[in-house]
């Protein structure tokens, strides 16, 4: 009887899980981004940072990733093919930082998707700090520039 209710529970589960893969999948859909989050997430020298539930409602996203990286070296060219590759494809807005032909830093407003019946703004924030680290980071939800700005840049 244990193993029966056991057994329901484990497909129970699953098919919840497979259910909600798609929204989960779906918040990066189209931007090669998604496969570093994916492929980097894990490694020892990469810290991933997901946000949800109320911090995430609380500054008016749907979904917070990030990637810091403590020696960008090795992953750098790989992280800005793909941004190349998004910001062609799918930019509305870009402000970059190019050193010795080298990206430090980017900030890109891509276009809105549709969601649930609502149009999402989305983010992709990318910079190399000092020494060799470096930070990827992607910002989807109802906030505008003005917020994401004002987070940012707000004093401490």
């Amino acid at each position: 009887m244990k193993t029966s209710i056991f057994i329901c529970l484990r497909k129970f589960f699953l098919s919840v899980l497979l259910m909600c893969l798609p929204l989960w999948v779906q918040a990066q859909d189209g931007l090669q981004i998604a496969s570093l989050f994916n492929k980097y997430g894990e490694r020892k020298d990469v810290t991933r940072v997901e946000l949800n539930g109320s911090i995430l409602k609380s500054y008016r996203m749907t979904t917070y990733k990030s990637l810091v990286f403590k020696d960008i070296g090795p992953y750098r060219q790989e992280i800005q093919q793909c941004l190349a590759n998004d910001k062609q494809a799918n930019v509305k807005k870009t402000q970059e930082v190019m050193e010795s032909g080298v990206l430090r830093s980017a900030y890109y407003q891509l276009k809105e998707v549709e969601r649930n019946g609502k149009k999402l703004n989305r983010y992709i924030l990318f910079k190399i700090g000092k020494d060799t680290m470096g930070t990827l980071i992607y910002i989807e939800g109802l906030l505008s520039e003005k917020e994401m700005m004002d987070m940012l840049y707000k004093p401490e």
